[in-house]
């Protein structure tokens, strides 16, 4: 049994695929938004690592969603660039040293650890404790989420 496809449903279809074009992609430095990642790559991000507009936007590889979460802290916000602008207590430099960095991976039951294989519930809950097969040295460092 064949399906037609009405008007309506055309139009529906169209719009879906407008929408999903108009997400555009972000930035993980600064969260900006972009129509395409031509247009985003080919431009210096004011918050690059490397200081002021010294160094251009990189993609951020997630997917989109309605919470993000920083991989040093586990500290959440309801826009990629409301995490990514503010300083984290837990970042690798030191205590505010650096900005939070969001998890690229999907949502999942448990986190695991990509040194050593510990499992949380969340993320926070992942990185509070060291982790002994960290690559700094045993105990040195926080435990990462894998993607």
């Amino acid at each position: 049994m064949a399906i037609r496809m009405t008007f309506l449903g055309a139009a529906l279809v169209a719009l879906a695929v407008l929408a999903g074009d108009a997400t555009g992609v972000f930035c993980k430095y600064c969260g900006q938004e972009a129509r395409d990642a031509r247009t985003l790559l080919t431009s210096p991000c004011p918050k690059h690592p490397s200081g002021f507009a010294k160094g251009k936007h990189a993609l951020f590889e997630g997917e989109p969603r309605s919470e993000y979460v920083c991989v040093n802290c586990g500290q959440t916000a309801r826009s990629l660039k409301a995490l990514v602008t503010a300083a984290c207590p837990k970042h690798p430099s030191g205590f505010a040293k650096g900005r939070h960095v969001a998890y690229e991976g999907s949502a999942k039951a448990k986190y695991t650890c990509k040194f050593c294989g510990q499992t949380a519930g969340s993320i926070r809950a992942l990185v509070t404790s060291p982790c002994p097969k960290h690559p700094d040295g045993f105990a040195k460092g926080k435990h990462m989420p894998a993607r």
